[in-house]
């Protein structure tokens, strides 16, 4: 019996003297993602997002000094330089301008009169007209357009005046819906684009401004019009706008992929027949500015720049004209990840019966990149949120695989993908009761140990005790067994 009791207790400390715990043997499972990454892709490791590509011998030296260009199916980045920076935009304000009159606007047929407030300091600021005319009466249609196209400061300012009472109040509607869409690094002081030191904005915001305002179909519209006729009642023929934009632009009377577009010695303008529409824009600090979607071949991007020098020589155009045609010609799209392609594979802690957990793309992964790309300098890489284990539920996001160009000088990052789990796991509270008290027992070794000491020392006492009474009953025995004398 003694024997069998010091056996039970050194069994005992030596299975709570164990470390290894499930969740510690599921944690050694977990594997080396990056390695898994690499073994998926072949690849390097990632690193910061910035894409600049001047080094690139074909990519044409531009004017501007902060571009950003993205493709606007996959989102994916193909330029970007300075597009967290702060710049003065100009009339691309009036991008704001526009679609926040839109969506304040009564309906498009209804008019109003223009008063002498709708004009002044207009002439003083130097601020471009649509050409309305004091007292005449005008249509909320023929007023987004005038503001849009000839980027009138008069139209912008009639609207303020109807739609908010007054310019000041408009613009803080201009200030809320830059909050409502996330435009951090914005700030508006005027409706249009007037230079004011705290009138500013980010390349990376109008992106966010363009992407919101163009699924509006009035905006839309408004954005790739080329030429407008309004009638306003003091002209009795009519006033005719072309955009801004389209005023430097024709389109080609044939598509020729071999064209070297330039400005045509004879017109002043530049050919290009992939541009769908934009908002130009100028002031001395700004620059010559430029906001601009263009779509061919079935691809579509979005280009914005800033800052190219003022001259008669219209530079953001001419760089929007060569970055537009740089890209159609040098790049295409490829699929680098298929829907089945699997990203991870582990195991989920705390589940009794098919713990396997495997993640995949979940749909094709389709990126633009340069004609003839070696896919081996993309590198996949799978994270996850936190620590696995259950309880998961179907659906529930568990990390994020990015897939990074690394064959640049900084590599960048081109896409996202979301994981999700493509089940449930239900947690065991067999296994999990059992981490718990070993997380428990580990937590408090010392009072523990004191605990199994105090037992073993318990046990001896009752062995030494045992054995005393033992001696005991064998010495009485013998003492009756001692005859007397």
């Amino acid at each position: 019996m003694k024997k069998r009791m010091i056996q039970l207790s050194l069994l005992l400390m030596f299975c709570l003297s164990l470390t290894p715990i499930q969740a510690e043997a599921y944690r050694s499972m977990k594997p080396d993602l990056t390695r898994a990454s690499r073994q998926a892709a072949g690849v390097l490791q990632s690193g910061e997002d910035t894409l600049l590509l001047e080094a690139d011998e074909n990519f044409p030296e531009i004017k501007s000094d902060f571009v950003y260009m993205v493709d606007m199916d996959t989102g994916q980045v193909m330029v970007d330089k300075g597009s967290e920076d702060q710049i003065y935009p100009a009339s691309m304000t009036k991008m704001m301008t526009l679609l926040v009159a839109i969506e304040n606007a009564p309906a498009l047929d209804s008019t109003m009169t223009l008063g002498p407030e709708v004009f002044a300091g207009l002439a003083e600021a130097h601020a471009s007209v649509a050409g309305f005319k004091q007292g005449e009466t005008v249509s909320v249609k023929d007023l987004l357009y005038g503001l849009f196209l000839p980027s009138g400061a008069d139209a912008a300012q009639a609207l303020a005046l109807e739609e908010a009472g007054s310019e000041t109040a408009f613009v803080g509607l201009m200030n809320e819906k830059a909050a409502e869409l996330g435009m951090t690094g914005t700030h508006f002081v005027n409706t249009s684009g007037l230079h004011d030191p705290d009138h500013y904005t980010t390349l990376r915001d109008l992106e966010t401004l363009m992407r919101y305002a163009l699924e509006n179909p009035t905006f839309n519209e408004i954005f790739q019009t080329r030429r407008y006729t309004a009638t306003p009642s003091l002209h009795t023929g009519g006033l005719v706008w072309e955009s801004t934009l389209f005023a430097k632009l024709i389109t080609p009377p044939s598509i020729d992929s071999d064209t070297n577009k330039t400005i045509s010695a004879n017109s002043s303008r530049i050919e290009n027949d992939s541009i769908l529409g934009g908002k130009t824009g100028y002031t001395n600090p700004a620059g010559l500015c430029l906001a601009s979607i263009a779509e061919k071949n079935g691809t579509r991007y979005m280009l914005i720049t800033a800052h190219a020098p003022v001259s008669n020589t219209p530079y953001h155009i001419l760089d929007a004209d060569h970055i537009y045609d740089y890209f159609y010609d040098h790049y295409s799209k490829q699929t680098v990840l298929t829907a089945d392609q699997t990203l991870l594979e582990t195991k989920v802690p705390f589940v009794l019966f098919n713990d396997k957990l495997t993640l995949k793309a979940g749909t094709d992964v389709v990126l633009n990149l340069l004609n003839g790309y070696d896919l081996s300098a993309l590198q996949i890489e799978t994270r996850l949120d936190g620590e696995l284990q259950a309880p998961i539920e179907e659906g529930q996001r568990l990390g994020m695989a990015t897939i990074t160009r690394t064959d640049t000088e900084t590599p960048q990052e081109l896409a996202r993908i979301e994981l999700t789990s493509p089940r449930r796991y239900q947690r065991s509270a067999l296994l999990y009761g059992f981490h718990q008290f070993q997380q428990w027992v580990k937590a408090h070794t010392v009072f523990f140990g004191l605990v199994v000491l105090g037992l073993v020392l318990c046990l001896i006492l009752i062995r030494d005790y045992r054995r005393e009474q033992r001696r005991y009953k064998s010495a009485r025995k013998k003492r009756k067994r001692r005859p007397h004398l």
